[in-house]
């Protein structure tokens, strides 16, 4: 390697600590990934009546309870707002408690400006809320199945919506 290389290199990196606001400080951390990702916060921050409902499913899990960033992803509409826990993404010692051969569970929950209250539990791969045009909907992406299965709210809970 050249000096005239190593010159280059280091003025780049000095640029990038001046220009990123916050890059020194997460440097100093020890790196910008450096949050664990199994966070109990991810659990506290949830609303009081689910939480409480989480908190059963910790008993049965027998660990702490802890869970990635995506285990609650919301969706807000004008009128409501939906929670959908991925329990792929929670802490269980006994996994057997939240996931079988159908696939983990996904519980949703809305809220309508009052309590939120589960609307929907099932078993899946994956679930993703959607708001198509206005539509709230849920994908639901069983294990072993080609093509999700298309979820739609129909006010107070999700029917079979169109192919």
């Amino acid at each position: 390697m050249t000096m005239r290389t190593i010159r280059r290199i280091t003025l780049a990196i000095l640029l990038v600590l001046v220009l990123l606001p916050g890059a020194r400080q997460a440097l100093a951390r020890g790196g910008l990934g450096s949050e664990n990702p199994w966070n109990p916060d991810h659990i506290t921050q949830l609303p009081a009546e689910i939480r409480a409902q989480v908190a059963q499913l910790t008993k049965a899990c027998g660990a702490s309870p802890a869970a990635t960033h995506y285990f609650a992803v919301s969706l807000d509409t004008p009128q409501a707002r939906f929670i959908a826990l991925h329990f792929e993404d929670f802490a269980c010692g006994d996994r057997t408690a939240i996931c079988d051969a159908a696939g983990c569970q996904h519980d949703i929950y809305v809220s309508a400006g009052g309590p939120f209250r589960r609307v929907l539990r099932l078993h899946a791969r994956d679930v993703a809320l959607t708001n198509r045009g206005g539509t709230v909907g849920l994908d639901v992406n069983p294990v072993g199945a080609a093509a999700p299965t298309m979820l739609v709210w129909d006010g107070h809970h999700f029917v079979r919506g169109p192919r």
